[in-house]
């Protein structure tokens, strides 16, 4: 997600999954606009999480969550650490008419 990107693309109604992976030593807020989640594993166990718009992601951890695309439009998926933001931590969600 950090620099060059091409949009992750889903159509509207499909269930995506999506994994953030922690390659720092710094936890990193993730938040999608526009969409809630359900964290379904962390660290390589499944749970059934509550349905939330940001989740924190470990430092040297892993997060995977689930949703199902919504409204048409480019939605914006990005670090909360406004520093990371403002030097690219940030990619789109491109949600499409299925």
């Amino acid at each position: 997600l950090w620099g060059s990107h091409t949009p992750i693309a889903a159509l509207t109604g499909e269930r995506v999954e999506m994994m953030f992976h922690n390659m720092s030593m710094m936890a990193h807020p993730m938040h999608l606009h526009g969409h809630v989640f359900q964290v379904v594993n962390v660290n390589g166990r499944r749970i059934a999480g509550a349905l939330r718009d940001t989740v924190n992601v470990p430092p040297m951890g892993n997060v995977t969550v689930a949703f199902d695309a919504g409204e048409v439009a480019p939605w914006m998926l990005h670090c909360h650490h406004m520093a990371h933001m403002a030097t690219g931590m940030m990619t789109e969600l491109d949600v499409r008419r299925g």
